[in-house]
């Protein structure tokens, strides 16, 4: 389930990057990228809660942290327009560190 949730994470994060660099996005593009994000984060817990080990933990923190900043910036404070380069940055960087940490998790099990 771990190396599920690393596999839809990762996806979900190139995504994100493919959306951060785009001029023009879909309001249904950003809405696939979030619900696929949703997914992998809810394939995460489970995970996280058959596994305990603080690093998958960890990895599950950074990566809620940045979905809920996601959701509640992209999703209601800026619905109809792109938000600043630098929030996107920040969420791409907090996803992106969390999804590293759970890649270390997963590939290095010990």
């Amino acid at each position: 389930m771990l190396t599920i949730s690393l596999i839809v994470l990762a996806g979900a994060a190139a995504g994100g990057l493919f959306l951060g660099l785009s001029k023009q996005v879909p309001g249904f593009m950003r809405l696939g990228h979030g619900a696929f994000a949703g997914v992998g984060l809810a394939l995460l817990l489970i995970a996280a809660l058959g596994d305990g080990r603080s690093l998958v933990w960890a990895a599950f923190g950074l990566i809620a942290a940045g979905f809920a900043g996601g959701a509640v910036l992209f999703g209601a404070v800026f619905r109809d327009r792109k938000p600043p380069g630098f929030m996107i940055a920040g969420h791409g960087a907090l996803n992106g560190l969390g999804v590293l940490v759970l890649a270390w998790a997963v590939l290095y099990p010990g």
